[in-house]
Parts: structure tokens; sequence; C-alpha cells
């Protein structure tokens, strides 16, 4: 996660060490985008060993992390997610005092995000669904290699900032990832999903240890802005579910949304919270 793509620089992670023992670790990220002015980033994960707690050992790590972040010209820093990869969106509400530590060292906390789970053993999509994109005339698949540069001239236009998560995915073959809902002209809204069997993983699949092997998720749900109304981005989550399913996913993972009611109407429910911070440096 923290090293295995194209933004990684060494030098970028910091641990500390007592007594020859891993006591603290603090890992940062940094990516640059054509579509940005100027690169962001901020910091992916800090922890310290709950003995060692309350000892400057998180303070002195985070100063590292922030001298770091600002001689790679970071104007805007986050907590957790804003990388090429991460663990988190967020500080995890579930970590006892990590809120607190980070507000004394003067991050400010601006919404709450959430992980959404549903087990897709009973997936069913609802009829209504089918028979709204039957009266819209709106056919939902998953897209074929001929249609990936359609794909990606979409996000360009529609999500710019989405093309850091379609365009590796493109080049490494996984266009079968790509859901797609296009009517007479054209597509008009896109989807990605992550399954065992994808080459290019994501968030949605590092915890398969706490969910299991046959994880899988979605994302980057988006239609276009002037095709919004038309009840297609419930329809490509219910379609997703359906094909996640047929390949096998039994839980399906939904990172960082706040959209609880909208995937709620599928069954997805809320799995983890976040604080979700940014900063000037």
């Amino acid at each position: 996660m923290l090293t295995d793509h194209a933004s990684y620089r060494a030098g970028g992670h910091w641990v500390a060490e007592a007594s020859g023992q891993l006591v603290g670790f603090v890992a940062t990220q940094v990516e640059h985008s054509n579509s940005l002015p100027n690169p962001y980033g901020g910091i992916a994960v800090l922890l310290v060993s709950p003995q060692r707690q309350r000892q400057g050992i998180g303070t002195a790590l985070h100063e590292a992390a922030l001298s770091h972040l600002k001689q790679m010209d970071i104007r805007q820093a986050t907590l957790g997610g804003g990388g090429a990869s991460r663990f988190w969106p967020g500080v995890p509400t579930n970590l006892p005092g990590a809120r607190a530590f980070f507000e004394t060292l003067d991050w400010k906390f601006s919404e709450t995000t959430y992980d959404l789970v549903r087990h897709l053993r009973d997936y069913q999509t609802p009829p209504a669904i089918a028979q709204q994109m039957a009266k819209e005339q709106i056919e939902i698949r998953a897209a074929t290699a001929n249609e990936v540069d359609e794909v990606l001239d979409f996000e360009r236009r529609e999500f710019p900032n989405w093309m850091r998560e379609f365009q590796p995915k493109a080049l490494s073959g996984d266009f079968n990832d790509f859901l797609i809902a296009r009517d007479r002209r054209g597509i008009v809204g896109t989807l990605l999903l992550f399954t065992p069997q994808s080459r290019r993983l994501s968030a949605n699949l590092i915890w398969k240890a706490l969910l299991g092997d046959d994880l899988g998720g979605l994302g980057a749900v988006g239609v276009a802005a002037s095709e919004r109304g038309r009840g297609i981005g419930l329809a490509l989550v219910a379609w997703a579910s359906e094909l996640l399913k047929s390949r096998g996913v039994g839980h399906s993972h939904i990172d960082w949304t706040g959209l609880i009611s909208f995937y709620g109407r599928l069954g997805y429910a809320p799995w983890r919270e976040y604080h979700v911070s940014e900063r000037e440096l």
C-alpha cells in the first residue's frame, strides 16, 4: 500500500525505535496530478505502540512528516486519504484518542465519512430499478476493450480527478472492471469494480483479514452532469452488486462516502467511520 505505486519516493516514511524495538511509524504520500496546479498528499498513517504513547513519540513522528511534506511543496495536507493509495480516508473513530491527538497539533476536522459493507449472498436488484432503466433506454454492462478510450474520455470530461483511478486500471488490462451506462448518444455513467481477480487492487481490498478472502468492492460511481435524475447512479450500483456476486464476491465494500441513505437503498450499511481533516502547511 505504501511503496507499490508510481508516486512513491524513498525517504517518505519514518520509524521510531527504542532498544532495538519498533515503537512508532509514520508514512507520508505525495502525488502530482496533471489536473491540479500543486502536488497534494499528507499523512497516510501514524501509529505508536500503546505501551509507548504519551511520551512524545507521535509528536516527533508528526513533525518529521510535516517537515518532509513542506519540502515536497505540499501546501494543503490531509490525514488519511488523498494519496495514491490509502488505509483510511481519515482518522478512524475506533482508535481511542486519535482525534484528540491530532487536534492538539492544530488539525481541524470538517466532516465524517464512512466505509460501507454489504454481503451479497442474498442480493437481488429491485425490479423497479430495471424497469426505470428500460424506460430510460439505458444499457448497463461491463466495458469491452474497444470502449476503454471512450471510458477514459468520459472521465476526463466529467470527473477528471478520477483519471488516476481509471487510467492505471486501463493500463493493467482490467477494462472488464469498468461498468458503463450508455444510451443511444454514448456513455452517460461509469463505475469501478474491484474483485480478488483484479490485476490492480484498491483500498477496497486491503481488509481481507477482517472481511474474508472473497472481499470485493465498487467505487467512483459517476453520472454525467446533464444526465442526473434518471436513476442511473443507483442502477450502476445495483448492476455492480450483481456482477460482483457473479464473480464470487461475498462482502462488497464501498470506501470513503457520506451517501449512506443512497447506498442503503441496496442494503449497504456503515462498517467504519472516519474524521476527515486537512490543513495548510
